[in-house]
């Protein structure tokens, strides 16, 4: 079967599934989610490893405009008014998730140095799945701007404590290395990265401001997504945070968010319901049996890492009372960065064996198809959904 015909059931068939999950009160993410279970392997198996694979382009130009949107929600206005909550809430959250992940991974089974690398991955917050679900909901308000803060936040910190992490563990294996070598190595990859999303985030700056009609202003800003991704993924850096600073420059040097908005809108939809639908047929329930009690310890020290830590560090803000219960549930949806940054991780650590990736994927299985209806139902109670 060709690609482009993949390619045109994965679109027809989400579209089905998200109508589908409309209907029935859910979230059209988890229709997405759910059609592509069905289509992948722990169903159908109609779309493949192989499949999946190969339509990585795909996958990489979703996780791009995804980044590059959360980017933009950190402008100077909002983080004026709320830098304090999220520096407070995305640090205390994301040390006792580290903590309890590497635990309770540790306590079920996993090698410590592999459970430290997992406690790290557990701080990750899919975009997708927070982004589409706040769009899908028009959900306005206190939660919803502190919660696409706190996305971009716990990411960035994710990834530069994962390269701290792995520089650690890689130490312990290795007596010939430097620490201070192997950190100081790390420190340039995200020097690099921000370098190099600032660049471009400027690039696109510039057009913006020129008043550049909104279909050449596409081509411009895709060509940007783009090069950001390629760039990254030459020189082995993180495009998901490269993208994010290009979000931040671009929102901050042109103070024209809403604009970026519209001009991605044109395309998202289809790209968003093929990288969706995609995720969910990447997902392999029997690896759920394969990693035992590990992938069980990963889900509950995420679960309560995220929530109880966002709870706990949010009465040190002023968050307002009635949004502080709702805010940890909504970070819940996890999936295609902590995969990402999981297949990165083992192909620096010898003799892994697909344990991290293994045990991020068994995580997956539960925080990519409940965590967007969690995330959904966290701000229908906090009163900031719109009823189509």
């Amino acid at each position: 079967m060709s690609y482009t015909l993949y390619v045109a059931i994965l679109m027809l068939a989400g579209m089905a599934g998200g109508k589908l999950a409309s209907k029935v009160g859910l979230p059209t993410v988890s229709g997405y989610i759910l059609i592509g279970l069905l289509l992948g392997p722990s169903a159908l198996n109609l779309i493949t490893g192989e499949v999946y694979t190969n339509l990585g382009f795909i996958n990489e130009l979703a996780l791009g405009m995804l980044a590059i949107s959360v980017g933009t929600e950190l402008h100077y206005t909002m983080f004026k008014k709320f830098g304090k909550n999220l520096i407070t809430i995305s640090v205390g959250n994301a040390v006792l998730t580290v903590i309890l992940g590497t635990l309770f991974t540790w306590w079920m089974g996993t090698e410590l140095q592999y459970a430290l690398i997992l406690g790290t991955l557990a701080l990750t917050v899919s975009p997708a799945g927070v982004v589409e679900v706040v769009k899908d909901t028009r959900a306005k308000g206190e939660m919803t701007q502190n919660l696409l803060g706190l996305v971009a936040f716990d990411n960035l910190l994710a990834i530069i404590v994962l390269g701290m992490m792995v520089s650690f563990v890689q130490s312990l294996g290795d007596q010939g290395a430097s620490g201070l070598m192997l950190v100081g190595t790390v420190l340039l990859d995200i020097f690099l990265g921000v370098l190099l999303g600032a660049l471009t985030g400027l690039f696109v700056s510039f057009f913006i401001r020129k008043d550049t009609a909104n279909d050449k202003l596409l081509v411009i800003m895709l060509a940007a997504i783009l090069l950001n991704t390629g760039v990254s993924t030459m020189f082995g850096l993180s495009p998901v945070l490269t993208n994010i600073v290009s979000g931040i420059a671009i929102t901050n040097l042109t103070y024209k968010k809403a604009l970026m908005a519209s001009v991605l809108s044109r395309i998202e939809l289809p790209i968003f319901v093929i990288f969706l639908t995609l995720a969910g047929a990447h997902i392999d329930i029997a690896i759920v049996g394969r990693v035992g009690l590990a992938g069980l310890g990963y889900i509950l020290a995420r679960a309560i890492g995220k929530y109880v830590g966002t709870l706990v560090f949010s009465q040190f803000t002023t968050i307002s009372k009635p949004v502080r219960p709702y805010l940890g549930w909504g970070l819940f949806p996890q999936a295609g960065i902590a995969i990402g940054l999981a297949t990165i991780a083992e192909r620096s650590l010898p003799n892994v064996s697909g344990t991290i990736t293994g045990v991020v994927l068994a995580g997956a299985v539960f925080f990519e198809i409940f965590g967007p209806m969690i995330a959904g139902r966290a701000l229908k109670a906090a009163g900031e959904t719109q009823e189509r």
